[in-house]
């Protein structure tokens, strides 16, 4: 095991005794609790409340080293050392005979690329220790990961999945993920118990912006995966491959059998995916869902508006019955002015999130409106449009340096100050620059 494992898990790694080599091992006997412990102190250690009143007391470096001490604490202590582990390269490293390799990459993008070679004959011992107390798993861990000859552990694992009581799947890294290597992951570590399932897209650092998505052609088929595996599913978070270009017929929308299996998850209580989102079919469907509490939808600075363009949309009472938050990514202007024309939709809110990137054209032939100070006369209405937000986060800025803009600033975009929205947002980053007060 290298340092770098112990490390990524919040403290410095030791073998466990059975691990260690025989000459090793030998000398710490003696150390053990287990071996020098009178009886009646034993039995103190194998009491349950006992060991949760120690365990609960110690940050994670010190409850893995209490690990060591005995049985008992190994038992107790790691549950709770291994709950979370970012990085598969940690959960392989448990199979003896695993290979690691990390490499810098230096591309247009550097990045680190964590190589996973597996044994030919896989030593599961201790991963079927480890493998059942893992409840959350980051994918890469900030790396760029590749599994090579998974194919043995598969077979030896059979009809059990690799982590049987994972509660969360997360991938997210600034590293420039190909879709097939995400789809593969994500679809390994799929079981029943899964309750969230997330492709979290960096907000800085991501070279490309179609790093970290899902092919669109495997979209139907993770779907299903997704709806016969894991009945308890809550939040669901991923994005199609897309060339996201502003033409309409290159846009990705999903089939019939994508949103049939959309509309039958019943239990979401957050979901977050691209602009296909506002496709009429796939936005009632969505907004029928009776728990769904939190929706994010992503774009780009390139796609022109769904929503605004939709002139007949009715959006009954009955629709987004729960929905509290509301987060929206490099959406089209008129898209967010659309949204916030529906009741139905803002009037609950109690947190918003809006990235807008207004820098940039997206439709060369309506200079007018993208000069237009839109964000003025938004912000003056917003309170009274959404008069339960608690929580509100406005940001503008090209995608690799968008600027917040307080609550308090927002007098600063009025209309009646700036008509051109372009000089507006300029002459506000020079003030932050230049430190005078707003």
């Amino acid at each position: 095991m290298s340092f770098m494992f112990g490390e990524r898990l919040g403290c410095e790694f030791h073998h466990t005794i059975g691990d260690m080599p025989k000459r090793q091992r030998k000398k710490r006997a003696v150390a053990r609790v287990d071996d020098v412990t009178p009886s009646h102190g034993r039995r103190v250690l194998a009491i349950p409340e006992f060991l949760a009143g120690v365990i609960h007391e110690l940050d994670t470096k010190e409850r893995r080293k209490l690990m060591h001490i005995s049985k008992h604490f190994f038992q107790a202590a790691g549950p709770i050392v291994w709950k979370s582990v970012p990085g598969i390269d940690l959960i392989m490293r448990l199979i003896k005979g695993t290979k690691v390799k990390v490499d810098w990459i230096n591309a247009s993008h550097k990045y680190q690329l964590m190589t996973i070679t597996l044994a030919s004959k896989p030593n599961l011992r201790r991963y079927n220790i480890y493998a059942p107390w893992v409840r959350q798993l980051e994918i890469y861990g900030g790396y760029y990961q590749e599994l090579v000859n998974p194919s043995p552990l598969l077979n030896l694992l059979g009809a059990r999945p690799p982590l049987p009581n994972l509660r969360r799947l997360t991938a997210s890294t600034t590293a420039p993920v190909d879709e097939n290597n995400l789809i593969n992951f994500l679809t390994m570590f799929v079981n029943p118990s899964l309750t969230e399932i997330r492709t979290i897209i960096p907000q800085k650092g991501l070279p490309e912006i179609w790093s970290s998505r899902i092919p669109s052609s495997s979209v139907p088929d993770f779907l299903t995966r997704i709806k016969k595996t894991c009945p308890e599913i809550q939040v669901l978070e991923f994005y199609p491959e897309t060339t996201y270009a502003s033409e309409w017929s290159e846009r990705y929308i999903p089939n019939d059998q994508s949103r049939n299996i959309l509309s039958s998850f019943s239990s979401l209580r957050s979901f977050s995916s691209t602009t296909y989102i506002f496709e009429p079919a796939v936005f009632r469907l969505i907004g029928e869902l009776p728990h769904l509490e939190s929706l994010g939808i992503r774009g780009s600075t390139t796609e022109l508006a769904i929503l605004n363009r939709q002139f007949n949309l009715s959006i009954p009472e009955t629709w987004f019955p729960v929905l509290k938050d509301l987060r929206l990514y490099d959406i089209d202007p008129e898209d967010i002015q659309a949204l916030w024309k529906y009741p139905t939709i803002v009037q609950k809110l109690v947190s918003a999130l809006i990235l807008t990137d207004d820098t940039t054209r997206r439709n060369p032939c309506d200079i007018s409106f993208k000069r237009w100070n839109w964000v003025g006369p938004f912000l003056v209405d917003l309170p009274s449009l959404s008069p339960h937000l608690k929580d509100v986060t406005f940001c503008m800025g090209n995608s690799n340096n968008k600027i917040e803009i307080p609550r308090h600033h927002w007098g600063r975009f009025r209309p009646e100050r700036w008509q051109d929205l372009t000089r507006a947002f300029y002459y506000y980053q020079r003030y932050l620059e230049l430190g005078y007060e707003l």
